[in-house]
């Protein structure tokens, strides 16, 4: 070490040294260096970046966040706190739309609901008046006790009917008036037509169709694949010609009866209870169906039946069907001079399977859609507007309908 450096350090520093050399050569390298910046012609060395500049940014950055999240919060509060109670109280005093069944019971006898309406069978109902009473004639009703329910001034008395019938059951009437102000049944001239199935477009199962189009050659090139799969493992399944279901007004006495016995010399038929699971319809190509009356706007039950389970329905009897399902897919007995002239087109038909097809050309533009909510568009009709007919309106439009029977 120089001699004038040691002079000028205190006597402890000196010692120090001399003892702990390496440190001795670390302090010169520090002095060197101090040395060095400072000749530097005026250069002042970029600082090192602050650590707690850093920190101070990352926590105005979360302030701001947490604040924004307040904001937030409280927007959300404010709306929760206004926007329920004016739902509520819309809700809570909103009248109650109520539909008796008067002799047709609910499914376990428990109130339901279509269409924002209670449908209830409970003469006694005490949540509300009842805006409508529904009177199923298909099935046997006495009126007694009507006067005792507790109604609305404008209430209606539905008369609701499935199938045709004759013109000896009049609907009943007191002092010579209907008390029926309303009808809901298959005819097309009913305040509301109703049915249990229907036809609709695909896409569009809740409109019924009301004109149908003609039938569509080639369909099947036109299906979608999973609709031409289906119809083409049906086709395949087909082992019988035809057979036929009982209807309570056929027996050997009746023209039916003794269509259907004709029938038989030409043709193998087989008779079915139904077309269920358990006895499945799809093997046979062709359903008798037999109708005595010939009512309009009626449509026989066993024609659904055969047209979803993939068979062609031949109508013996019955009425006009042009405008009530598809063309093609179905065959009238009345196209047939005789029961003879009908066992040979049905064979004919099944011997040659592109025209067979043809039946089903409907799948390409109809489903068969069943009436899960059959009191839905009553409804919609009392939330509307109660136009009722009076008792005289109702008495013409009961007359006026023709459903003639056949001759036996």
């Amino acid at each position: 070490m120089p001699i004038d450096t040691i002079r000028g350090m205190p006597i402890d520093k000196i010692l120090s040294s001399r003892q702990h050399p390496q440190r001795r050569r670390l302090e010169e390298s520090d002095v060197e260096d101090s040395s060095q910046n400072n000749d530097t012609d005026g250069f002042i060395g970029i600082p090192p970046p602050s650590r707690s500049s850093g920190i101070s940014r990352r926590l105005t950055n979360s302030r701001k966040l947490i604040l924004k999240w307040i904001i937030c919060l409280s927007g959300i509060f404010v709306l929760l706190h206004f926007v329920p109670r004016h739902i509520n109280r819309e809700f809570k005093y909103e009248p109650r739309t109520v539909i008796l069944l008067w002799n047709d019971e609910n499914v376990n006898g428990q109130d339901s609901n279509q269409c924002h309406c209670v449908i209830t069978s409970n003469r006694n109902y005490t949540k509300g008046p009842i805006d409508a009473v529904v009177v199923n004639v298909d099935r046997p009703y006495s009126m007694d006790g009507l006067d005792k329910v507790a109604h609305t001034p404008d209430y209606l008395v539905v008369y609701a009917n499935l199938h045709p019938l004759n013109l000896d059951q009049n609907p009943m009437t007191i002092h010579g008036e209907s008390i029926f102000n309303y009808s809901m049944s298959y005819r097309w001239d009913s305040d509301l037509v109703w049915a249990e199935y229907y036809f609709s477009r695909i896409g569009n199962p809740a409109e019924r169709v009301l004109n149908f189009t003609a039938p569509v050659i080639s369909f099947m090139n036109r299906l979608p694949t999973k609709v031409s799969s289906r119809l083409r493992l049906n086709f395949r399944l087909k082992q019988y010609l035809a057979m036929y279901m009982q209807c309570k007004d056929m027996n050997a006495s009746t023209k039916q009866g003794r269509y259907l016995m004709q029938m038989r010399e030409h043709l193998e038929l087989s008779y079915i209870d139904s077309c269920h699971a358990s006895n499945n319809c799809a093997p046979y190509k062709f359903m008798l169906i037999f109708e005595s009356r010939r009512c309009p706007d009626y449509v026989h039950p066993q024609i659904y039946t055969a047209l979803a389970n993939f068979v062609v329905p031949v109508l013996i009897g019955g009425g006009n069907l042009s405008h009530l399902v598809p063309p093609g897919s179905y065959i009238s007995g009345d196209d047939f001079h005789s029961p003879f002239e009908l066992a040979q087109h049905l064979q004919m038909i099944s011997s040659q399977p592109l025209l067979y097809e043809q039946f089903f050309w409907w799948h390409s533009k109809y489903v068969i859609s069943y009436n899960k909510q059959p009191y839905c568009a009553l409804c919609k009709q009392l939330r509307r507007s109660r136009r009722k007919r009076i008792s005289v309106e109702f008495l013409e439009w009961w007359t006026v309908y023709q459903c003639p029977g056949s001759e036996d």
